[in-house]
């Protein structure tokens, strides 16, 4: 394809492209945002998060269209931000916290609005995230049941017996089982902590919740004791925990009941027509609880078999069993968790038989026999129907053969208590018993054999059983007492209680004084006969008893004791006092016991500890040395005949020996000595003296050792140094040696040019020194005086009228100064003769030169600037235009 066409083709693409509109591309996502925003990762230390866009509206939005900002969530709205970057990297601080994402569209987006999401709380691993995860899926799971469940249990609580229980089968997929589930489970799922906390209901048959329709329960916070502080004005305090606590607690209100109470009035002995009654049932703690099932005794209500959130709430029917026979009911029904909370409903019925009498009117349900056997804590021993069968015609009765178990006082920190009390309880009612052990925190309650007591014996009537109590072990300093309470466990109204006591006292402790030193002994051992004081040791004293010491200040012989910087010492106080040999002892050994005591309260005088204190004093050996500072002196040069001595110069002289020494004084030959500022120097002590050239010393250089010696033999010296140097002779200029040249002795004509030059004594001399002398031409003088200003002295003359004539020239004298030469005043003049004859007259002809005086010369511009560079650029840029022109006419 010819180029030509090629680029036809590319230009007609490039248009056809230019054309096509602007909607076929895909426009940016715009518009107010909506949906979910998720955050992708696990909520788990080092796990990196980034945005889930699947459920954003609009659609298509992408991490560009957003600024990001990651928060730590601390609190319930304290936000920390930890990061502005698409993704987020989970960090050990995070951890027990939500992260937060907030998205807000950049600027010029067209996004408005923005979007939010939060993780739950983060967890140390994956595997624990994982399963958290899990958990809520299972939550979301349910979700959607949950609402349609919801409005089937309220339309069977306004329906008849049958279509409730259709209803509920329905609810339960076809089971016909009464304990199928009906749970409500919210999406998030909590994660934070709390403390178990048991729901006061459950101890109180008959009372109604404190919780009522219409209550918030998110607002309501119940604190455990634990939990509870009561300030100086009787005003309750939290510890401020809760938020870092677990809590497990729950809630029953019945629904329709202002008193909570399950009352399905009374009925006739056949109950297929009693409609089911409903409890909700409210997670109001802050982890989720896990219910186990349960089997009244009496009615039938439905398990919660899926855990239940925090803050999520399920409703559950009860109805009461078919086949009641006819009597007054009255139950508390007991919903358990596997995290041991308990909550608590009553549910009550009369049954009314064809021939009911108003003696049954006193039977109580727990005198029935049950249609399922209580649970006791052994099978093996729950008492038959047959055995029992007139319990409820029998009145229940316990007694104790004492009111109060008072134990002796116990001493802190005992390993078992070292007495054991007895309690007799007594079936004091008409039948059988099954007796309910107390439980204690203080106390254990035993058989009489020694064995652990526990629930389920029973007593016949009449018959009595004997129980051991004793303190339990571990009780800490202070006063306990506690109602152990024997109940009946077919009723709790029934009962005997005792009360006991006991209190751990603080065990006396045996009294301990006792100091320990630090160190418990020093020793100086390089002490030199006259010795300088050294450095003091310190030695620290510490109580290590249990008794409060007063030491008293101690002293030595030998040493020189500082001040206690304490007397009075606490149990583990410390106090401190310095120790240092006197000044001045002599050579020998020295040993020193310096005791710390204290004064007794007999006024005697108790040693507590004993340091061990030593020194040793050596002779010391006599050192004789002098130094001397500076060890050299130069005093550099000086010209001979110097009217001034250099000046002098300080030596210092140190006794670096242990011994006094008594100087001399030191002299000099050619050095002036000063006199020694002292004679006699001890140990370490200096002295000084000066030392200066003599004056009038010739040249020559001048080198000697000055010595200061003394009594004991031992010298120092300073080596001195000093030079003169020769004086300079002055140069001077003889006169004689002033002279013309250039004059000729032959003559000159009267057409000569004379020239001739002036030479002065003395002017070679290019070094001058001061004084030197030289002679400089001044004038010159034939007919007419000529003066020079400056070299060279030469001048030229001409003389047109023959005869004999004297050239005359005038020199001045001048001396060096040392810096420059002056005229001294002083003038030389020499002079020298020469003749002038007459010269010839010759006719000039004129002779033709090569470019003849007819010639034309070029005119001068007065411009010399030089054209050549710019001829040069010129023939390149015609060339230039030259190829250009021959190279189109060959392509052509």
């Amino acid at each position: 394809m010819e180029r030509k066409r090629f680029l036809a083709v590319v230009m007609t693409v490039m248009m056809v492209i230019s054309m096509i509109p602007s909607m076929v591309f895909a426009a940016a996502p715009s518009g107010e945002l909506g949906g979910k925003l998720k955050i992708k990762g696990l909520a788990a230390v080092g796990v990196v998060l980034s945005a889930d866009y699947a459920k954003v509206t609009p659609e298509e939005v992408t991490d560009e269209d957003f600024t990001f900002s990651w928060s730590r969530q601390t609190g319930e709205k304290e936000l920390t931000q930890v990061g502005t970057e698409k993704t987020y990297t989970i960090t050990q601080d995070d951890l027990g916290c939500r992260l937060v994402l907030d998205l807000t569209p950049v600027d010029g987006s067209g996004l408005t609005g923005t979007l939010t999401a939060k993780t739950l709380e983060v967890a140390a691993t994956e595997e624990e995230a994982k399963a958290v995860e899990q958990e809520a899926e299972d939550a979301q799971q349910t979700e959607t049941a949950d609402g349609t469940e919801n409005a089937q249990l309220e339309e069977t609580a306004d329906g008849t017996e049958d279509a409730q229980l259709e209803e509920t089968a329905d609810n339960a997929e076809g089971s016909q089982d009464s304990e199928n589930q009906d749970v409500d489970r919210t999406e998030d799922v909590q994660q934070n902590a709390g403390n178990e906390q048991e729901d006061e209901s459950q101890n109180t048959k008959g009372q109604p919740e404190e919780t009522t329709e219409g209550t918030d329960d998110s607002q309501m916070k119940i604190y455990t004791e634990d939990q509870l502080q009561v300030d100086e004005n009787g005003n309750v305090q939290t510890d401020g925990s809760e938020k870092d606590q677990k809590t497990y607690e729950a809630t029953a209100t019945v629904e329709d009941s202002e008193d909570q109470i399950c009352d399905f009035g009374t009925v006739k002995s056949d109950l297929e027509d009693v409609e089911a009654q409903y409890v909700q049932i409210t997670n109001t703690g802050n982890e989720s609880l896990n219910f186990q099932e349960i089997s009244p005794e009496h009615f039938m209500v439905q398990d919660i078999t899926e855990p239940l959130s925090a803050g999520e709430s399920v409703s559950v029917w009860i109805q009461p069993r078919e086949g009641l026979e006819p009597g007054e009911y009255d139950d508390m029904i007991t919903y358990r968790t596997e995290e041991g909370i308990e909550v608590s409903f009553e549910a009550k019925i009369a049954v009314e038989g064809e021939d009911d009498s108003s003696d049954d009117e006193d039977l109580k349900p727990s005198d029935e026999p049950s249609a399922e056997p209580t649970e006791t804590p052994d099978d093996s021993e729950a008492p038959s129907a047959g055995d029992n069968a007139d319990a409820s015609l029998e009145a229940q009765s316990l007694e104790v053969n004492t009111g109060s178990l008072n134990f002796s006082d116990i001493e802190e920190n005992y390993t078992q208590a070292n007495e054991t009390l007895s309690v007799t309880v007594i079936n004091t009612g008409d039948g059988i018993i099954t007796l309910k052990i107390p439980k204690s925190d203080y106390f254990e309650v035993m058989n009489e054999d020694g064995s652990e007591a526990v629930s389920g014996i029973q007593i016949a009537k009449g018959d009595s059983l004997m129980f051991m109590v004793q303190p339990k072990t571990g009780l800490t300093k202070g006063d306990y007492s506690d109602t152990l309470i024997f109940e009946s466990e077919e009723d709790s109204e029934v009962a005997a209680q005792v009360t006991a006591e006991v209190s751990v006292k603080e065990a006396e402790q045996e009294q301990i004084t006792a100091v320990q030193a630090d160190p418990e002994s020093f020793s100086y051992d390089d002490l030199k006969e006259g010795y300088d004081t050294p450095e003091a040791t310190t030695i620290t004293l510490t109580n290590t008893g249990n008794t409060t010491v007063s030491l008293m200040q101690p002293y030595a012989e030998y040493f020189d004791i500082g001040e206690l910087s304490a007397s009075v010492l606490e149990p583990g106080d410390s106090a401190a006092f310095t120790a240092v040999p006197v000044t001045g002892l002599k050579v020998g050994n020295y040993l020193d016991s310096i005791q710390i005591a204290q004064t007794s309260s007999e006024g005697q005088e108790d040693v507590l500890t004993t340091i061990k204190a030593s020194a040793t004093v050596s002779e010391v050996k006599k050192i004789y040395k002098l130094s001397v500072t500076p060890e050299e002196l130069n005093f550099g040069k000086a010209k001979e005949g110097y009217s001034e001595a250099p000046e002098a110069q300080k030596v210092t002289v140190t006794n670096e020996g242990n011994t006094n020494v008594t100087l001399n004084a030191p002299s000099g030959k050619n050095f002036k000595i000063g006199k020694l500022s002292a004679t006699e120097l001890a140990p370490g002590e200096s002295c000084t003296f000066k030392i200066r050239p003599k004056a009038g010393l010739k040249a020559g250089s001048y080198t000697e050792s000055v010595v200061i010696d003394n009594e004991q033999q031992i010298s120092a010296e300073v080596k001195v140094q000093f030079t003169v140097k020769a004086a300079r002779k002055a140069k001077i200029a003889d006169p004689a040696d002033n002279k013309i040249t250039g004059i000729s002795s032959d003559g000159y004509t009267t057409q000569s040019k004379i020239t001739f030059t002036a030479v002065g004594a003395g002017m070679d001399n290019e070094s001058p020194g001061k004084g030197d002398v030289r002679y400089v031409p001044y004038n010159w003088k034939v007919i007419n005086t000529n003066s020079w200003s400056s070299a060279p002295y030469t001048a030229a003359f001409g003389i047109t009228k023959a005869g004999t004539y004297t050239l005359t020239v005038t020199f001045d004298r001048q001396k060096y100064n040392g810096s420059e030469w002056e005229n001294t005043g002083e003038q030389d003049t020499k002079q020298v003769n020469f003749s002038i004859t007459q010269a010839q007259t010759v006719t000039a002809t004129p002779t033709p030169q090569p470019n003849g005086a007819t010639a034309k010369s070029a005119v001068k511009t007065g411009d010399t600037t030089n054209i050549t560079p710019f001829v040069i650029i010129l023939a390149i840029a015609a060339g230039c235009i030259v190829g250009v022109v021959v190279y189109k006419r060959r392509k052509k």
